[in-house]
This record gives C-alpha cells, structure tokens and sequence, in this order.
C-alpha cells in the first residue's frame, strides 16, 4: 500500500497549530480581554452610581429616593415628605399645594433643604417626632399659554402632574436625601 506524500505547507497551512490558527487565537484573546475589561468598568460604574462607593472620596453615607430600604440608626432622624392639591382645577388659576415635613427619626435632622422646581425653603433643625407644614402657589398654565410657550403641537396634561420636591438633610450618620409624592390634579376645562 502506498501513501501520497503531501506537501509541507500543506501541512502547516491544516495542521492543528498553523498561523492562521496562532492569528484567530490571538483575536480571540483580545476580544475577551476586551469584554473583561468592559465588564469590569460597567461593574465598577454601578457600584459607584449606587452608593456603595465614593467617587467624590466623601465618606459620609448618603440615602437617596423615598423606597430605598435602609436600616434605621438609633439616634438618627428620617424624614418624610408630602404634598398634597385640591381635587380639582381649572387652568389658568393657582392652586395651594400643603406641604408637609415629618422627621419619624430618633434624632435631630439639621440643615434640611427643600426644592423643587417652582420653590425652596429651609428649616435648621427638625428634631424627632416633629412635623413642619408650609403651603406654596403654583400657576396652572391655559392651553393657550402651553401652545404659546412649547409649540403648536402641544398640548396641557389632564390631570395636570406636579413632581415631587426633593429634601436634603444632615444627622448624626451623615448626609441624606428624600422626594415628596408627586400629585396628579383633574382639571375642569
């Protein structure tokens, strides 16, 4: 029986280590170093967005948003906020919105800022258990002024929407941060 001799490069171009496989090994390393490497920073980005890092190398906790779950320090304040509307509205009239600040804490909550995008107000200190309430006005716009000032394509919400208002404060444990409830109002046209 005889066997065809074959050809050298015909060997190492099929061959199981040739160039051309040595080249698609390499590419494949860099793509997955590269992944890696992605998954590493986006790793590193969440955690860092989330609070659980400090880009801004301050150490002081800071609580965000009003259904975070978080456990309560003893001695340490926890504020609550609400607004509230009147039941309906007509445009181009203003409305009363209460406001409420409800520290439910153990301690003091100190240096605490309210804004919103049509008002602020501060208060120095809210001590545990205490309530402050404040009213503000705000304008509901007519379909009219809504076209006037976005276009004639738009159009004014029914029921008018109102966001929350963010509040910042300080304790014993650091800084936090909190939203109001936001409020949907029906107008009558």
């Amino acid at each position: 029986m005889h066997f065809p001799i074959k050809h050298p490069k015909t060997f190492i171009m099929k061959g199981p280590i040739s160039l051309l496989n040595l080249e698609a090994v390499n590419m494949n390393l860099k793509l997955v170093s590269l992944i890696v490497v992605l998954l590493i920073a986006g790793a590193a980005g969440v955690y860092i967005l989330n609070g659980n890092g400090s880009a801004d190398g301050n150490t002081s906790p800071e609580t965000l948003g009003t259904n975070k779950t978080e456990t309560h320090k003893s001695g340490s304040a926890r504020i609550v906020a609400t607004q509230a509307g009147p039941e309906t509205a007509k445009p181009g009239t203003n409305i009363t919105l209460k406001c409420k600040l409800r520290n439910d804490g153990e301690g003091p909550a100190k240096n605490v800022k309210v804004s919103s995008q049509d008002f602020e107000r501060s208060f120095s200190v809210i001590g545990p258990g205490e309530q402050v309430e404040f009213q503000v006005q705000i304008y509901i716009p007519t379909e009219e002024e809504v076209k006037r000032e976005f276009g004639d394509d738009a159009t004014l919400s029914n029921p008018y929407f109102i966001g929350g208002f963010g509040v910042t404060y300080t304790d014993m444990t650091g800084k936090h941060s909190t939203n109001s409830n936001s409020v949907e109002i029906p107008l009558k046209t």
